[in-house]
């Protein structure tokens, strides 16, 4: 197994494979790394506690989130087994069986609806997952692509700025405000990236925040995955 890169030295394999545990049902994860640095495979073993694809989504999302890194959701495979407790033998010696801590606090991708409201107008319904419950948020918007991605990425915010509303006390000096400032696709690199920018507001604070994510043909989702990646640190530092 290589380790990543003076490139890459944003992550290690061993932080990567730390945040994948925590996240629930999930028992063991191995990395399977290329030559430069970059993920080959992630092999995930979990309870039946979450189905297979829902984990798919919660590897994505937490190693974007939290490492800033994208990976194809085909690189992941999951297996599943009922033992909650234990791992069975695996027989790859490379693999490290470990049992998940408690899940930790972390915003999730959970699912992403669009609703012809009339004709060209689309309402988009974005639902996260946060210390296992989750949160749906709305927005509408004509049914052209900088509209209709500004409002899946406000459909993530309300979403967002639920999950910490049901976090916080009722006293105003603790009230948080999430409003977005824009969100565009770029060229760079050879690939497209989304890039979302977000005022984030509390009492007299007011902080400006910015997530990117690679399109990979897929704008909608791209732009939910960099709105979480940009709020995700600052929420769990107003609880």
């Amino acid at each position: 197994m290589v380790a990543p890169t003076e490139e890459h030295a944003a992550w290690s394999i061993q932080e990567a494979e730390r945040l994948l545990l925590s996240l629930r049902g999930v028992l063991s994860v191995r990395l399977v790394t290329q030559p430069g640095g970059g993920i080959e495979e992630i092999h995930v073993l979990t309870t039946e506690e979450v189905a297979p694809k829902q984990t798919v989504r919660n590897v994505e999302s937490a190693l974007l989130a939290h490492l800033d890194l994208a990976v194809d959701h085909r690189k992941i495979s999951v297996a599943q087994t009922k033992e909650k407790l234990s791992v069975p033998e695996v027989p790859e010696p490379a693999v490290r069986v470990m049992v998940a801590p408690e899940t930790q606090s972390r915003l999730l991708f959970h699912g992403h609806q669009v609703q012809t409201e009339r004709s060209h107008l689309l309402r988009h319904q974005v639902e996260i997952e946060w210390r296992g419950e989750t949160y749906l948020g709305e927005s509408s918007a004509a049914d052209l692509p900088r509209a209709r991605l500004e409002a899946v990425t406000r459909a993530t915010l309300s979403a967002v700025e639920q999950a910490l509303s049901a976090e916080l006390d009722d006293q105003r000096s603790r009230s948080a405000t999430l409003a977005l400032d824009g969100v565009k696709v770029v060229n760079a690199f050879d690939k497209e990236f989304v890039v979302v920018a977000v005022q984030a507001i509390a009492g007299r604070d007011a902080r400006e925040l910015v997530g990117a994510a690679v399109s990979g043909g897929l704008p909608d989702r791209a732009a939910i995955m960099a709105t979480l990646q940009a709020t995700d640190r600052w929420v769990r530092g107003r609880v």
